[in-house]
Order: C-alpha cells, then sequence, then structure tokens
C-alpha cells in the first residue's frame, strides 16, 4: 500500500513577481503624483512670499502716511508737508529702508481729463505721488496739501 503525502501549496510572502509589479506599480502612481503635484510641492511657499512682500510695501507706506499726517498736523510744517516728504531720506537714520524695498516720489498734476502729468526739474506742485515697491507689488498714494491755515480740521488718515 502506497501512502500518498499531501503537498503543502500554501505560501507565505509574495512571490517574486507579484514584488515587480508592486514596485512598477508605485512608480507609476509616483511619476503621476510628481507630474500633477510637482508645481505644487515645490512652489507652495509663494503664497507666503507674496504676503511678506505685500505687507512689507504696506509697511513702509503707513510709514510714510503717518510722516505725512504728522507733517500736515504740525501747524508749524504743514505748508511745507510735501516738501519735507519728498525730501526725507528713507534709507538711514530712524527709518532705515531695506535694500530691497524702492520708493518713488513724485510731483504730480492732474488734466481736466484726469491725465496724469509727472513734473519734474525740480517743479512741485499740491500733489505728491509716492509709490512704494517690494517683491514685485506696488503701493500708491496721492499726498495732496489741502490746508491752508492750521485752523483747519485736523487731517486724520
Amino acid at each position: 500500500m502506497k501512502y500518498f503525502r499531501l503537498k503543502n501549496s500554501r505560501q507565505a510572502g509574495f512571490t517574486l513577481i507579484e514584488i515587480i509589479l508592486s514596485i512598477v506599480f508605485a512608480a507609476v502612481i509616483g511619476v503621476v503624483f510628481l507630474t500633477y503635484m510637482g508645481t505644487q510641492l515645490t512652489q507652495s511657499s509663494d503664497p507666503v512670499h507674496i504676503a511678506r512682500h505685500e505687507g512689507m510695501a504696506e509697511m513702509w507706506m503707513e510709514r510714510i502716511i503717518a510722516d505725512y499726517v504728522q507733517e500736515m498736523n504740525t501747524p508749524a510744517t504743514y505748508t511745507t508737508a510735501l516738501a519735507n516728504i519728498m525730501a526725507r531720506d528713507y534709507t538711514a537714520g530712524i527709518y532705515n529702508m531695506p535694500a530691497g524695498v524702492t520708493l518713488t516720489r513724485n510731483y504730480v498734476t492732474y488734466d481736466a481729463a484726469g491725465n496724469e502729468t509727472v513734473l519734474s526739474g525740480g517743479a512741485t506742485s499740491t500733489n505728491l505721488k509716492v509709490t512704494v515697491g517690494a517683491g514685485g507689488h506696488t503701493v500708491t498714494s496721492i499726498l495732496t496739501a489741502q490746508r491752508t491755515t492750521s485752523g483747519d480740521p485736523t487731517t486724520y488718515f
């Protein structure tokens, strides 16, 4: 009499072909993921840089406007407020504006149609256009000399 031995056909683990297919499948999924999400991963810090640059430009504009309001509300200087803002050095002293921030100040006039003309050659007007830029973002404000006497209402901004 012959005894037949039953062989155990259960596997423990993956076969070589299953491992290779799993690696290939993971590589394909990884390529698809990087193709569609790659720029989101590499440029994910852009909103932070944009906010930082916009905030920097706004901060410096607020400093200039604070100086303007102070000049306009001081009886001894309100008549020369725009000239003082135009002449002030914001890159030194208590201001120390960083090199990455640009400041442009120009006297401007407007015709009846609203077209702006930048004055040059030392000419002045009652409008001073101030532009502050940082990282490609700019903030512009028009400062005007509207008070005629120190008895006028105080300027609030």
